[in-house]
């Protein structure tokens, strides 16, 4: 049996539309004549290893897993485009900038000397956009190249556990995919209402659909079909507007080298 999954939105209090999103979907892929389609998702404990299956159907990463550990070992089958502050009709998105609703900090120069938290080290919303926030901010201020801009930086494992942090006063600042946000502040208004947003990042492409590099041609082509259809079926607007579905687009695997040039970009000055 093929595996599919949709990990990167899957909050628990969203498990029913994402869920719902995937049924239609796979119906969607069934008419087209996508063969195998799995009926339930899968919710691996390691994506890793789930990402790199042959018998990947369907996933959901990161764009900058996407241009590290997956590059060259998966398909881009499509980019989900999603409606909230810090999302654009191409499907491309930004992070939030956010600290301590009650803190002093009104700038990323603000921010300099201080504790910043990231959800994950293999994230482009949650780590290199904050390394890209810090490098333009040391820049602005003059600091010597190598100089750390944090006094301290950890990892909370989840975007929504970054928030906690900040909303715990654990941290001092985070970057925070903006869809992620705009989800959590929908089911948690208590949460995002102890902090606030400072401004976004840069805008990169999204989080993209993936196959496996085994996954013939024709095959994916259905599956973008299947897509193309799901996006517009009335049957499934009360799911796609739960996720903040609003289109799908298909860039070229090219656009995502942006991910690269900006890592780049933010490699003179360390975080902490």
């Amino acid at each position: 049996m093929n595996l599919a999954s949709l990990p990167m939105y899957d909050l628990p209090e969203l498990a029913r539309a994402t869920d719902a999103w995937w049924s239609g979907l796979a119906q969607h892929m069934r008419r087209e004549g996508v063969e195998d389609v799995p009926d339930l998702l899968t919710r691996p404990p390691e994506l890793k290893s789930h990402w790199l299956s042959r018998r990947l159907l369907m996933s959901q990463t990161c764009g900058y897993p996407l241009t590290h550990e997956l590059r060259g070992q998966v398909q881009l089958v499509a980019l989900p485009v999603y409606a909230c502050e810090g999302c654009y009709p191409d499907g491309f998105y930004s992070s939030a900038i956010v600290v301590p609703a009650s803190s002093n900090i009104y700038s990323m120069s603000d921010c300099g000397r201080r504790r910043a938290v990231f959800n994950t080290s293999d994230s482009m919303s949650g780590m290199l956009a904050l390394r890209l926030s810090a490098s333009a901010a040391a820049a602005s201020q003059g600091r010597p190249d190598g100089e750390p801009f944090f006094a301290a930086l950890s990892a909370s494992g989840a975007h929504v556990r970054s928030l906690e942090a900040l909303a715990g006063g654990r941290a001092d600042v985070a970057t925070i995919d903006a869809v992620t946000f705009a989800l959590v502040n929908r089911s948690r208004p208590e949460l995002t209402g102890a902090v606030r947003v400072l401004g976004y990042t840069p805008r990169v492409p999204g989080l993209p659909y993936i196959t496996s590099l085994q996954t013939p041609p024709e095959q994916t082509e259905r599956l973008r079909n299947a897509l193309r259809n799901a996006i517009q079926d009335a049957d499934l607007a009360g799911a796609r507007a739960e996720l903040l579905l609003t289109d799908i687009s298909f860039p070229e695997p090219e656009s995502y080298d942006l991910i690269l040039q900006l890592e780049q970009e933010a490699s003179r000055w360390p975080l902490a």
